[in-house]
C-alpha cells in the first residue's frame, strides 16, 4: 500500500471539543458558526485571504481569524470529510480540497462555503490546490490525480501528468522559474511551461517523497519532505544541492516571509529557518512536540496548524536539540 503523501505525516488521533451537527453532503451552508475549541482540532493547512487567516482540517471544517491569529471562529462546510489543503486568488475567492474528493469553494473569504462535485475523483483524496491567477485553479492528490479549473473552482477538467500510467500521490503544485512545478512521492519532481497542460519529469535528487516546496526570494526552488529532507536548485532542475538540516522528521510545510526568510514546518514541533534563499537551515523545535503541518506569516510573526491546532509561534518557546 503506498504512503499517504502529506496527510499520512499529519497525526493520528485528538477529538473534537463539540457536538457534530449533522451536515448534508452537498449545497451551500450559510456561515454556520460551529463552537470549536481551536487547539483541538486537527488542521492541515493555513493560508492568508487578504487580512484574513484561513485554515481547515478534519470533518470538513474552516477556522477564520481576522486579528492575526489570536482569536478564532469555526465555520461549517458542506462536507464532513477532512479539508487537506485551502488556497485563495484573493481575499474573497477560495478553493479547499480534502478527502473523498471533497471540493469546496468560497466567495466571500470562508464565510459560507458551497460543495462541488467531481464524478472523476472517485473515492480517492485530493491533497493540494494552487491558485493559478485569472481565476485558475489546480487540485491535484492521491493516484496522480490532477484537475484544473478556469471559473474560479465551479468546475473542473481531469488533466494527465507525465504519462498516464502516473498515479503517485501529489503534493504541491507551485509556480517558479516561470514554470509549474509538481512534487510527489516516490522522490517525483514536474514541470509544465503550458500552464499544468502537459508535464515533463525532473531527475530528482532523492528517491523519498517530496511533501512541498517553496520559491525563494532569489528564485530558487526549494523541495523538502520525508526524513528531514531540503534540496534546492538555482537552475531550473539542471542541478540540486543538498541543504542539511540534521534532523530526520518529516517537513510537511512552508513559507517565504515577506522579508526574504524561509520557514519550514514538519513532525514534533520542529521549526527550520532560512536567512540566505533555502542553502542553510537553523532547525529548532516546539517544546510540546505537537507537529506542524503549516505556517503563515502575519504581522510581527506566525502561526502554525496541525495536530494541536492553530497556535500563534512563539520564538522563546522554541529549542535547539
Amino acid at each position: 500500500m503506498k504512503t499517504w503523501a502529506k496527510a499520512s505525516c499529519l497525526i493520528a488521533g485528538a477529538g473534537l471539543s463539540f457536538a457534530l451537527a449533522a451536515q448534508q453532503p452537498g449545497g451551500t451552508r450559510p456561515g454556520v458558526v460551529v463552537d470549536i475549541n481551536p487547539g483541538r482540532i486537527i488542521l492541515m493547512d493555513i493560508t492568508r485571504a487578504g487580512d484574513r487567516l484561513v485554515t481547515v482540517g478534519e470533518r470538513g471544517f474552516a477556522l477564520l481569524s481576522d486579528d492575526a491569529g489570536k482569536s478564532w471562529r469555526a465555520v461549517a462546510t458542506p462536507v464532513t470529510r477532512s479539508l487537506t489543503n485551502v488556497d485563495f486568488e484573493n481575499d474573497k475567492l477560495g478553493v479547499a480540497v480534502g478527502h473523498g474528493g471533497s471540493i469546496v469553494r468560497t466567495e466571500d473569504g470562508g464565510q459560507t462555503w458551497t460543495a462541488v462535485v467531481v464524478e472523476e475523483t472517485g473515492p480517492d483524496s485530493l491533497l493540494g490546490v494552487t491558485s493559478l491567477g485569472n481565476n485558475r485553479f489546480a487540485a491535484y492528490g492521491a493516484f496522480g490525480l490532477y484537475f484544473t479549473s478556469d471559473d474560479g473552482g465551479a468546475t473542473w477538467t481531469r488533466r494527465t501528468v507525465i504519462s498516464e500510467e502516473f498515479e503517485n500521490h501529489i503534493s504541491q503544485v507551485l509556480a517558479a522559474s516561470g514554470a509549474l512545478w509538481l512534487v510527489a512521492e516516490y522522490g517525483t519532481i514536474a514541470r509544465s511551461d503550458d500552464g499544468g497542460l502537459t508535464w515533463t519529469e525532473i531527475v530528482s535528487p532523492y528517491e523519498g517523497s517530496f511533501f512541498g516546496a517553496v520559491t525563494a526570494k532569489d528564485g530558487a526552488l526549494v523541495v523538502f519532505g520525508m526524513r528531514g529532507n531540503v534540496f534546492r536548485t538555482v537552475d531550473a532542475g539542471i542541478t540540486w544541492q543538498r541543504t542539511e538540516t540534521g534532523t530526520k522528521m518529516a517537513l510537511n510545510g512552508g513559507t517565504v516571509l515577506s522579508d526574504g526568510r524561509i520557514v519550514l514546518v514538519g513532525n514534533n514541533g520542529l521549526v527550520a529557518e532560512s536567512t540566505d534563499n533555502g542553502a542553510t537551515m537553523q532547525v529548532q523545535w516546539a517544546t510540546d512536540g505537537r507537529g506542524f503541518a503549516a505556517v503563515a506569516e502575519v504581522p510581527g510573526g506566525l502561526v502554525t496548524a496541525g495536530e494541536s491546532g492553530v497556535h500563534v509561534l512563539d520564538p522563546a518557546a522554541l529549542v535547539r536539540k
